[in-house]
């Protein structure tokens, strides 16, 4: 079967990218043959494909909102593009001529692609089913998230409050854009063109179960770890908490931080170290690292980007690592290979989380946005080796039977038959 995957990056920027390159390799490995469609920029890994790809709505290297030159061609791209793309429906159309996919994977499309992936898709009668990584169906922001905090204004709400809180990068005119591209969007009837939404989490199913949509469409589809792993016992780890994801205001480094220079002023626990792993905005990055000057914080350290393989070693070394996220988040992958690796999670008590983090069992769960309550959390896992290694032990389990490559392979498949048959 040939699968055509498409997504607004092609190469490893968050989550959904790595889900795509990882659902790429486990698709080869089955047999298949798999054909990606997405944006060109600098950074994009090589693919005979590219000639197909659709133009940046800046140039090549602003693969970010704030590092696009706003000049008179890019904005009227990016009014296209958050309405409806003639380029981006040649270019797939040329793709799917060419290549006659069988069935398509459809992940990030919105703002970037624009709607025409689907009704381009529907014409030219391939069956596809829509992934959710974030709740931008339900919400002008896709996070569900404003001012610091969780908001869900929106789902049940009017979508004008999107505009009227300033969701969409802070900016008035932006989220107004958003607003009109959204009511064009439903009222043109593109969404009707999904058939099936695979769904990581039960959380975000039920988000978009009240935001209006049919629950026959959404397909519970969980995020999967893949590779084999032997994890070492996690009590023979130093006592090392890891965090690995972006850094982002919503990602809540800056809580973990704060748990951290908690702990420092109580005193315990002692000998520990933390090591924050990944990139993401610069600003925010500043801010975090003139936080632990500030307060002395000499055991936290910057890792920055490491490669796939390092990530998984550290994970693998670590005593158990940390997702502070702020926002429901959408089952991250972090978080499921930190249990792959037989290394605890520490994670908020809401969104997603519960699914995969058993509060007792395969980590702890927290109070959302407490920094006492983590540092609380921390100081637990970093003081009783014995304990982190029980709880990584059953991660591994858990992670091992209900998020296999083998298990995501047969729903992706049952998700794709889905689509055909309706």
């Amino acid at each position: 079967m040939k699968v055509l995957i498409v997504n607004y990056r092609y190469f490893v920027s968050g989550g959904p990218e790595r889900y795509m390159f990882n659902v790429t390799d486990l698709l080869e490995s089955n047999g298949h043959s798999v054909v990606p469609f997405s944006i060109t920029y600098d950074r994009n890994e090589p693919t005979p494909y590219a000639r197909y790809f659709a133009s940046p709505l800046s140039d090549e290297s602003a693969v970010y909102f704030k590092d696009q030159k706003m000049g008179a061609r890019s904005v009227m791209k990016s009014l296209e593009r958050s309405f409806y793309s003639r380029e981006v429906y040649r270019k797939l159309a040329a793709l799917i001529e060419d290549e006659q996919p069988d069935v398509a994977l459809v992940l990030h499309y919105l703002r970037k692609l624009s709607p025409s992936v689907l009704t381009c898709l529907h014409d030219h009668r391939v069956p596809f089913v829509v992934r959710l990584s974030d709740f931008g169906m339900v919400c002008a922001n896709a996070h569900l998230f404003r001012d610091g905090g969780v908001c869900e204004l929106c789902v049940t709400g009017s979508p004008l409050n999107g505009v009227r809180h300033r969701c969409v990068q802070g900016s008035l005119g932006a989220s107004a854009v958003n607003y009109a591209a959204t009511r064009f969007h439903r009222k043109a009837g593109y969404y009707d063109l999904i058939s099936t939404f695979a769904v990581p989490s039960r959380f975000t199913i039920e988000k978009m179960v009240a935001g209006g949509f049919s629950r026959e469409r959404l397909v519970h589809l969980p995020t999967f770890v893949s590779g084999e792993r032997e994890p070492a016992a996690a009590g023979e780890r130093p006592a090392e908490i890891v965090y690995v994801g972006r850094a982002e205001e919503i990602k809540g480094v800056h809580l973990l931080l704060d748990a951290i220079r908690i702990l420092k002023e109580r005193g315990e626990p002692t000998g520990y170290t933390v090591r924050i792993i990944g990139s993401g905005d610069t600003d925010y990055l500043d801010r975090l690292q003139s936080f632990v000057r500030e307060h002395g914080l000499a055991n936290v350290t910057f890792a920055g980007v490491l490669a796939e393989d390092e990530v998984r070693r550290a994970l693998a070394g670590a005593r158990c690592s940390v997702a502070p996220s702020l926002w429901y988040d959408n089952m991250p992958n972090a978080v499921l290979e930190s249990l792959a690796e037989g290394t605890p999670v520490i994670a908020p008590n809401h969104g997603s989380f519960p699914e995969i983090v058993v509060h007792g069992e395969t980590g702890l769960l927290v109070e959302p946005n407490d920094a006492g309550a983590l540092a609380d959390a921390i100081a637990t896992l970093a003081g009783d080796p014995g304990r982190a290694a029980i709880l990584g032990r059953q991660g591994a389990v858990f992670a091992a039977e209900h998020h296999s490559a083998d298990a995501h392979y047969e729903r992706l498949m049952s998700a794709f038959a889905t689509s055909r048959r309706r």
